[in-house]
């Protein structure tokens, strides 16, 4: 017989993540049985609390839920958290002037998710006059959405430029590459970035 890789304790949290990630998946047990390899009994028992499960089992299920066999076992934090404004950390970024085509140092962005956040990311950006920062295309299947909150802001998408007024919300599939753009000389423009990635599978 298979000895237990988890303590009691552990197999609360087990249980708990079990349950919290198939939902955010929006899987039934037996969509989750189909995609780990492991019974929907197993599973049932386990999101119970109940069961010694092997590292064959915890392998299956890791597997089926896109995530690391640690963050099947962890702890995990209070239902809501309190980032405080300091420890928003900043994100540097080439700077560009279109009018010379030349880089002209580097610009910082305001990232206000945490570092553990999974599949979210959202960044203030702040470009002054014509400003420009670019970016590399996303993993495949991301999701990205700038808000402008004041200025005007031109945001070129695999060569297709949207013009973002003050209020505007654009969507585009973040698997491009893109860039963001101050469109008014002696205008800052500042905006959201909201970046929704891909739960691994």
């Amino acid at each position: 017989m298979a000895n237990s890789l988890v303590s009691e304790t552990t197999g609360a949290c087990l249980a708990s993540n079990m349950k919290l990630l198939r939902k955010e998946l929006s899987l039934s047990q037996e969509q989750l049985s189909e995609r780990s390899g492991v019974p929907r009994s197993t599973i049932a028992s386990l999101e119970r609390g109940e069961g010694n499960p092997t590292l064959q089992v915890l392998m299956g299920i890791a597997q089926g839920l896109g995530v690391a066999i640690a963050e099947l076992l962890a702890q995990r934090q209070p239902r809501a958290t309190l980032y405080p404004k300091d420890e928003h950390t900043r994100m540097s970024y080439p700077l560009q002037c279109p009018e010379i085509g030349i880089p002209k140092g580097f610009t910082e962005t305001l990232r206000l998710t945490p570092a553990q956040a999974r599949y979210l990311v959202i960044e203030e950006i702040v470009l002054e006059g014509t400003e420009l920062i670019a970016s590399a295309a996303h993993a495949s299947g991301t999701e990205e959405h700038f808000f402008l909150v004041e200025g005007c802001c031109e945001v070129e998408v695999s060569g297709e430029v949207f013009t973002v007024s003050q209020g505007d919300l654009l969507r585009f599939d973040g698997d491009q590459k893109h860039s963001y753009r101050s469109a008014k000389l002696g205008v800052k423009a500042r905006g959201f970035a909201v970046v929704v990635q891909t739960p691994r599978v």
